[in-house]
Protein backbone atom coordinates (compact mmCIF):
# COMPACT_ATOMS: atom_id res chain seq x y z
CA UNK A 1 0.00 0.00 0.00
CA UNK A 2 1.33 3.36 -0.88
CA UNK A 3 0.99 6.50 1.25
CA UNK A 4 -2.03 7.85 -0.65
CA UNK A 5 -4.06 4.71 -0.08
CA UNK A 6 -3.21 4.70 3.63
CA UNK A 7 -4.33 8.33 3.95
CA UNK A 8 -7.63 7.67 2.09
CA UNK A 9 -8.33 4.60 4.24
CA UNK A 10 -7.56 6.61 7.39
CA UNK A 11 -9.92 9.38 6.24
CA UNK A 12 -12.72 6.88 5.53
CA UNK A 13 -12.28 5.21 8.92
CA UNK A 14 -12.27 8.62 10.65
CA UNK A 15 -15.56 9.53 8.87
CA UNK A 16 -17.15 6.24 10.01
CA UNK A 17 -15.95 6.90 13.57
CA UNK A 18 -17.44 10.44 13.52
CA UNK A 19 -20.76 9.19 12.14
CA UNK A 20 -20.97 6.44 14.79
CA UNK A 21 -20.08 8.87 17.58
CA UNK A 22 -22.69 11.37 16.38
CA UNK A 23 -25.39 8.67 16.19
CA UNK A 24 -24.78 7.52 19.77
CA UNK A 25 -24.64 11.06 21.16
CA UNK A 26 -27.97 11.93 19.52
CA UNK A 27 -29.54 8.63 20.63
CA UNK A 28 -28.43 8.88 24.26
CA UNK A 29 -29.25 12.57 24.74
CA UNK A 30 -32.67 12.53 23.03
CA UNK A 31 -35.58 13.34 25.33
CA UNK A 32 -38.11 10.54 25.38
CA UNK A 33 -41.75 11.68 25.55
CA UNK A 34 -43.78 10.86 28.64
CA UNK A 35 -46.62 8.35 28.64
CA UNK A 36 -49.36 8.89 26.10
CA UNK A 37 -52.46 10.78 27.21
CA UNK A 38 -54.56 7.61 26.96
CA UNK A 39 -52.24 5.86 29.42
CA UNK A 40 -52.59 8.57 32.07
CA UNK A 41 -54.84 7.44 34.92
CA UNK A 42 -56.70 9.17 37.67
CA UNK A 43 -55.30 8.60 41.16
CA UNK A 44 -56.59 5.52 42.98
CA UNK A 45 -58.41 6.10 46.26
CA UNK A 46 -57.14 4.54 49.48
CA UNK A 47 -60.30 2.45 49.80
CA UNK A 48 -59.79 0.94 46.36
CA UNK A 49 -56.15 0.23 47.11
CA UNK A 50 -57.13 -1.55 50.34
CA UNK A 51 -59.18 -4.07 48.38
CA UNK A 52 -56.00 -5.20 46.61
CA UNK A 53 -54.61 -6.36 49.95
CA UNK A 54 -57.72 -8.04 51.32
CA UNK A 55 -59.61 -5.00 52.62
CA UNK A 56 -63.34 -4.66 52.15
CA UNK A 57 -65.22 -1.67 50.85
CA UNK A 58 -67.70 -0.64 53.49
CA UNK A 59 -70.68 0.14 51.25
CA UNK A 60 -71.32 0.64 47.57
CA UNK A 61 -73.15 3.85 46.74
CA UNK A 62 -75.52 1.91 44.46
CA UNK A 63 -76.09 -1.26 46.44
CA UNK A 64 -79.69 -0.24 47.15
CA UNK A 65 -80.51 0.46 43.46
CA UNK A 66 -81.29 -2.50 41.17
CA UNK A 67 -81.70 -2.01 37.42
CA UNK A 68 -84.23 -4.26 35.67
CA UNK A 69 -84.65 -2.67 32.24
CA UNK A 70 -83.90 0.30 30.01
CA UNK A 71 -86.27 2.21 27.75
CA UNK A 72 -84.55 4.44 25.22
CA UNK A 73 -86.79 6.39 22.87
CA UNK A 74 -86.31 9.33 20.51
CA UNK A 75 -88.17 11.69 22.83
CA UNK A 76 -86.40 10.56 25.99
CA UNK A 77 -85.33 7.63 28.05
CA UNK A 78 -86.38 5.80 31.17
CA UNK A 79 -85.16 3.00 33.38
CA UNK A 80 -87.00 0.32 35.32
CA UNK A 81 -85.43 0.23 38.76
CA UNK A 82 -86.08 -0.91 42.29
CA UNK A 83 -84.76 0.83 45.41
CA UNK A 84 -84.51 -0.61 48.89
CA UNK A 85 -86.54 -3.76 48.18
CA UNK A 86 -89.52 -1.88 46.70
CA UNK A 87 -91.26 -3.22 43.57
CA UNK A 88 -89.71 -2.11 40.25
CA UNK A 89 -90.98 1.13 38.71
CA UNK A 90 -90.18 3.25 35.65
CA UNK A 91 -88.15 6.44 36.20
CA UNK A 92 -87.67 9.05 33.45
CA UNK A 93 -84.57 11.18 32.91
CA UNK A 94 -84.17 13.83 35.58
CA UNK A 95 -86.69 12.22 37.93
CA UNK A 96 -85.90 11.66 41.58
CA UNK A 97 -85.07 8.06 42.45
CA UNK A 98 -84.77 8.63 46.19
CA UNK A 99 -83.82 11.52 48.42
CA UNK A 100 -80.74 13.22 46.98
CA UNK A 101 -80.51 10.94 43.92
CA UNK A 102 -81.91 11.38 40.42
CA UNK A 103 -81.59 9.64 37.06
CA UNK A 104 -78.91 11.58 35.17
CA UNK A 105 -78.26 9.51 32.02
CA UNK A 106 -79.44 6.30 30.34
CA UNK A 107 -76.89 4.23 28.42
CA UNK A 108 -77.39 1.02 26.38
CA UNK A 109 -76.49 -1.34 29.28
CA UNK A 110 -76.41 0.96 32.32
CA UNK A 111 -77.71 4.13 33.93
CA UNK A 112 -75.94 7.06 35.59
CA UNK A 113 -77.26 8.27 38.95
CA UNK A 114 -76.54 11.78 40.20
CA UNK A 115 -76.20 11.91 43.99
CA UNK A 116 -75.77 15.56 44.93
CA UNK A 117 -73.30 16.13 42.09
CA UNK A 118 -71.47 12.77 42.31
CA UNK A 119 -72.19 10.43 39.41
CA UNK A 120 -72.27 6.65 39.77
CA UNK A 121 -73.14 3.93 37.28
CA UNK A 122 -75.50 0.97 37.73
CA UNK A 123 -75.28 -1.86 35.19
CA UNK A 124 -77.90 -4.29 34.00
CA UNK A 125 -77.28 -7.77 35.46
CA UNK A 126 -75.44 -10.15 33.14
CA UNK A 127 -78.25 -12.72 33.20
CA UNK A 128 -81.44 -10.96 34.14
CA UNK A 129 -83.73 -13.17 36.28
CA UNK A 130 -86.82 -12.21 34.29
CA UNK A 131 -87.60 -10.60 30.98
CA UNK A 132 -85.49 -7.51 30.32
CA UNK A 133 -86.88 -4.72 28.17
CA UNK A 134 -84.79 -3.09 25.43
CA UNK A 135 -86.57 -0.50 23.30
CA UNK A 136 -84.79 1.64 20.73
Amino acid sequence: MNALQVRLLSLALFAVFCATLTYWIVTLTAHRPGPAAAAARAPVSVEQAETLFGGQLTRSANQDVHLFGILSLREGAAAIISTGGEPPRAITLGSTIMQGAKLYEVRPRSIIIDRNGAHSEVFLPANAPGPTIYVR
